[in-house]
This record gives C-alpha cells, structure tokens and sequence, in this order.
C-alpha cells in the first residue's frame, strides 16, 4: 500500500503531470499543476512541433476552459461492478442486434437477469461499517507477510549495530 501510494504521489507532481499532458494531450488533474507556468507556456505555445500540435492544444484548452460544464459520478461501493455490467448489457444488446437476434421484452430481462447475476449486483453490500468475513488469509499472503516482517527486522538490526559501531569508534 505505502508503494501504491508513493507511485501516486509521484504521478500526481507537476512535472509528471505536464509531461504526460505534452506528450498524450491529457489535461493534468490537479488545479496546481494546471496553473503551473511551464503547463501555462506549453497551453500558450505556437502549434509548430510535433510536440504542440495543433489539434492537442485546441482540445485541452477547450476541455480546461469548460470543466465546469463536464460531469463526474462519486465512487460507491459497488459502482465498478455497476459500471461494468452496464457496459456489459450494453455489449450484449449490440452483439444481439448485429447477429440478427430477436431483442424483445423477454431477451432484455433474461440478459439483465444473467448480467445481475455474473457482477452480484443482487448481493446485498455492507457499508464502511459493516465488515465481511473475508475469510482466513491465503498462505502465500501469509508468507509474504513474514517474510517482509523478518527483512523489517534485519535492516533494523542492521541500522542498530550500524550506530553503535560509530558510536565505539
């Protein structure tokens, strides 16, 4: 988790951020990096390169100038199973009709019934508050734990004898 979250943090810097918009068009998702001089410059810039073409700049400045007008839903539990299934549903019906297949009534419930089914949207979900048994933690999970607990320990041993021979010396 503490790796997960460093490799964020470090996306999440301005320089990642403007280099990434640059090079794929995309606008950074932090306000500080979108006001940052060097993003303000390239946003600015003469579409003469390759690295500023255009089409790129006119879209971001676009979408930067109309977040206001964009949308977002919040996260909830369960909301990627939901997003999938609709997706699914969505793949389903097209592949349907491009086969010729009969899309009535009784195809749209089965095919939302074997949807609900495959993502357990029918699956009552605990709140925050509410824990689920998970059930006991996989050996190599466990293993895994020992083993980077033991190297915890040895660096730490090793940094203890490390101070105490400057120490001595």
């Amino acid at each position: 988790m503490l790796a997960s979250w460093l490799f964020m943090q470090f996306l999440l810097t301005n320089d990642v951020q403007i280099a990434y918009a640059q090079t794929e068009g995309y606008a950074p998702v932090t306000g500080k990096a979108q006001g940052d001089p060097a993003y303000q410059e390239y946003l600015n810039s003469d579409a003469g390169d390759a690295l500023h073409y255009p089409i790129k700049l006119l879209a971001s400045r676009l979408l930067l100038d109309n977040t206001g007008n964009t949308f977002t839903t919040p996260v909830f539990n369960g909301s990627t199973s939901l997003r999938d299934a609709a997706g699914q549903l969505v793949e389903d019906v097209t592949k349907a009709v491009r086969r010729k297949k009969t899309v009535d009534d009784a195809y749209i419930d089965n095919l939302f019934q074997s949807v609900t089914d495959m993502y357990e949207l029918n699956q009552p979900r605990g709140g925050e508050d509410t824990p689920r048994d998970l059930g006991p933690l996989p050996m190599g999970s466990k293993l895994l734990l020992i083993g980077l607990t033991v190297v915890w320990v040895i660096l730490g041993a090793a940094m203890i004898a490390g101070r105490m021979k400057r120490k001595k010396e």
